[in-house]
């Protein structure tokens, strides 16, 4: 069976086309592309055509997950995995792929009605990547964008979609407790070096994902990015820490559309050879914490 070879990009319904053109260029630290008809943003943070595509809308969530797949054979593999496995499988026209800057295109939703693109061969942009902000860039490349944080309707069939169908593999797992009766149990996939590209809990939130992360290249972007959402009045929604299992040295910051993004810098590699699956009872080693309501604008 095909696997997916990392985190393309992410399609998110927003509803202030403009908040978001501040929090990305201006917090962030990426480049903004506004489509010919102004009906989708698109941020870019390497030389990809696009990494997050924002469309117009009153959801404020995200719509759809591109994983990017090896090859055409790949992914007509993995296409056809799917489809045994009772998923409906959309091929997309060359229009559609065009839409998305990819040579080839298909479309499946998952377990938790999440719109599912696998794709192969990802167009580059005409003119190279250039932040003022974060210069030394983001870890992308194999790796993928960084990743995401899904709200799990299903733990047993997401589990099912993402690691026997989709071909992740399991990198650990965390139960912590929230209160004395209570817990939440995440499950962490890679599909690549990065430590995870996928993540999943039946947090019972509305929203299709909690977070999804950006990594910089440079510890220091990350002091610097904090910097610049607290000036910029940012909710921070968790503060600086390090994480148990993937190490990253992060903070969480509420985007405009509600749900979060990480920015880290630091994560671990897995080598799959030596890689040894762990269980861990606390998410950090440190900090990481909620912020009083008045600094998070609760």
């Amino acid at each position: 069976m095909s696997n997916i070879a990392s985190l393309g990009y992410l399609i998110f319904e927003v509803s202030d086309f403009s908040a978001w053109r501040q929090f990305a260029a201006n917090v962030l630290g990426l480049m903004v592309c506004d489509s010919d008809a102004g009906e989708t943003l698109s941020l870019r943070m390497d030389g990809h055509a696009h990494r997050l595509i924002l469309q117009s809308g009153p959801a404020d969530d995200l719509v759809a997950v591109g994983f990017e797949v090896a090859d055409r054979d790949s992914l007509n593999d993995l296409a056809n995995s799917l489809r045994s496995a009772g998923f409906d499988v959309l091929e997309c026209d060359t229009a559609a792929a065009a839409e998305r800057s990819v040579e080839m295109l298909v479309r499946t939703v998952d377990p938790n009605g999440v719109g599912i693109e696998l794709f192969c061969g990802p167009l580059r942009a005409d003119t190279a990547f250039v932040s003022a902000l974060v210069p030394e860039g983001f870890v992308t490349g194999d790796e993928g964008l960084g990743h995401i944080v899904l709200n799990a309707k299903d733990h047993e069939a997401t589990e099912r979609f993402y690691q026997d169908l989709l071909g992740m593999r399991l990198s650990d797992r965390i139960t912590m407790p929230i209160d004395p009766d209570q817990s939440i149990d995440i499950n962490f996939y890679h599909a690549n070096a990065r430590h995870h590209t996928l993540a999943f809990t039946a947090s019972g939130l509305p929203t299709a994902m909690h977070h999804f992360m950006i990594e910089a290249r440079e510890m220091d972007a990350v002091g610097l990015a904090y910097d610049r959402a607290q000036r910029a009045g940012v909710p921070i929604m968790s503060t600086l820490g390090r994480h148990t299992n993937d190490r990253m040295l992060s903070f969480y910051a509420q985007t405009p559309s509600n749900f979060q993004v990480e920015f880290g810098w630091g994560g671990i590699k897995v080598d799959d050879e030596s890689w040894q699956v762990s269980h861990y009872d606390k998410g950090s080693i440190w900090g990481h914490q909620m912020p009083a309501p008045s600094e998070h604008g609760g």
